[in-house]
């Protein structure tokens, strides 16, 4: 079987991330938004294009303030923009390294759980040839096996 992850983190850099972890979370969540997948939905989005849009709106907002109606509330939009851009500045880095976080989880999972099926199976041959405790083991690992339903006695325990 071939290993195509091998993480470990040192106490000391876990302790970093942590720490890092803990000042994006109170510098950043209080002033966070969240929203459901449906209300992002129905949303307009700003994406790469729409940046210069908005700035160029903005900038004639500000040349024409006689056109523009009362309830546009023109330095809130301005305040958006700046939110965008640094907001930006902060997601990419960070969506690069929650990707990593993910792949390598799944990676890792994907190695262990492998792992863990051949040894299922190894203790299950075992115990058909009457190796001693392949039979209990195998037993024990065939119950946890992800996906098994309960019989009536095992959900009574």
């Amino acid at each position: 079987m071939e290993n195509k992850v091998s993480f470990v983190l040192s106490e000391e850099e876990n302790t970093q991330i942590m720490d890092a972890l803990n000042v994006l979370t109170s510098v950043l969540e209080p002033k966070l938004t969240h929203l459901s997948a449906t209300d992002k939905k129905e949303l307009p989005k700003m994406g790469d294009k729409t940046v210069a849009f908005v700035e160029k709106s903005l900038e004639y907002a500000e040349q024409y303030p006689n056109y523009i109606p009362s309830f546009i509330d023109i330095d809130e939009a301005k305040i958006d923009l700046q939110s965008v851009r640094k907001l930006r500045q902060l997601f990419l880095p960070l969506e690069r390294i929650t990707n990593g976080v993910d792949s390598t989880i799944t990676l890792a999972g994907s190695e262990a759980f492998s792992s863990s099926l051949s040894i299922y199976k190894v203790l299950k041959n075992a115990a058909v040839m009457g190796q001693s405790g392949a039979s209990e083991a195998a037993a024990d690992l065939g119950s946890r096996f992800p996906g098994k339903k309960k019989t009536n006695a095992e959900t009574a325990e």
